[in-house]
């Protein structure tokens, strides 16, 4: 199997020092009128900027923007489709961050682009590595929304609305040159899904991604239970998180994949640092199972903005190293 380091999704927006509090400053100068629109999104391409490089400069094989235009990972999908109003906030499981839930007042329609020029900047920035976008997924989007009208009776009705707004954006992305796109769907651990429909539902996705590789991730709970029908899902890389999922690498070793793995080894809630000779060990224990022609990223568990910024540039810095570690 060949392995490459990835960065999972999203990143810090601030850091400890003042230079790296600006974000958060710009916000609140400019609810105080104080800036303009144009003063703030310099503000944030400088930060997504740096992102980027943090991410380059640890030599990943797989680079996102850190999602650093993203409010939380709800809303920033839903608020620029027709049918959806953004209301009030609610917990993101059992994080200390928060959603504001959509509620759906009619049918679901792709106004415009949703990440074009998020994906455009990530492109232009990117001097290195691969480039990845993040979808947070239809069944997701579904189950954590309120229904409001009679154009949907069920979260399923509304996840097959989305699926199709979603698989629009897949298009775009991958016409301009992404190389990977990810979808998350932690949503799976609120309510289980009906894996016959959900295949369906993938299947509307992946016929749009072009020469992209489609990435199914789920975080915040145990994966081996739904390890199997994982697998029969149309995507190319089923991504895991490995910190919730005490028996997930035995089950790889006994029943190996058909996929490319990006296995999240290293918690991105936890500021302590994984043992670099243990995940290798695990890494290599892989190998007899998974086949020479697939790749396994190694990545962590989720996002890192749920850690300080010095934190999760080591963990990004750590990734490098199993890397390097393993091909030695």
């Amino acid at each position: 199997m060949k392995l490459k380091s990835a960065n999972h999704s999203h990143y810090p927006k601030i850091g400890e020092t003042d230079e790296q509090h600006k974000l958060r400053q710009a916000y609140h100068l400019f609810d105080r009128k104080k800036i303009s629109t144009f003063q703030v999104v310099k503000v944030q391409q400088d930060v997504t900027r740096e992102a980027i490089e943090e991410q380059e400069k640890a030599h990943l094989d797989v680079v996102t923007d850190g999602l650093i235009l993203w409010n939380d990972p709800i809303s920033h999908i839903m608020k620029n489709l027709e049918g959806v109003k953004i209301g009030g906030l609610l917990r993101f499981f059992d994080t200390n961050f928060y959603f504001r839930q959509p509620e759906i007042t009619g049918p679901i329609l792709r106004k415009s682009s949703l990440l074009k020029e998020e994906a455009a900047f990530l492109k232009r920035h990117t001097a290195k590595g691969e480039t990845k976008v993040v979808l947070t997924g239809p069944y997701t989007l579904a189950v954590l929304s309120k229904i409001s009208t009679p154009a949907y009776k069920t979260s399923r009705e509304v996840a097959q609305a989305l699926a199709q707004v979603l698989a629009e954006e897949i298009k775009d992305l991958a016409d301009s040159g992404i190389n990977h796109i990810q979808i998350d769907e932690p949503g799976f651990f609120l309510q289980r899904p009906d894996w016959k429909w959900l295949s369906g539902l993938f299947e509307k996705l992946c016929s749009q991604k072009g020469k992209a590789k489609i990435w199914l991730t789920t975080y915040f709970g145990d994966v081996a239970p739904l390890y199997a029908r994982l697998q029969e899902l149309p995507v190319d890389v089923l991504g895991v998180d490995v910190t919730y999922s005490p028996t997930l690498l035995d089950l790889i070793r006994k029943e190996g994949s058909q996929k490319d793995l990006a296995l999240g080894f290293l918690d991105g809630r936890n500021t302590k640092l994984e043992n670099l000779k243990e995940v290798v060990h695990e890494l290599k224990s892989l190998e007899k199972k998974v086949a020479q022609d697939k790749t396994v990223y190694v990545t962590t568990s989720c996002g890192l903005e749920y850690l300080p910024q010095d934190k999760a540039i080591k963990k990004l810095k750590l990734l490098e190293e199993i890397n390097h570690a393993y091909s030695r």
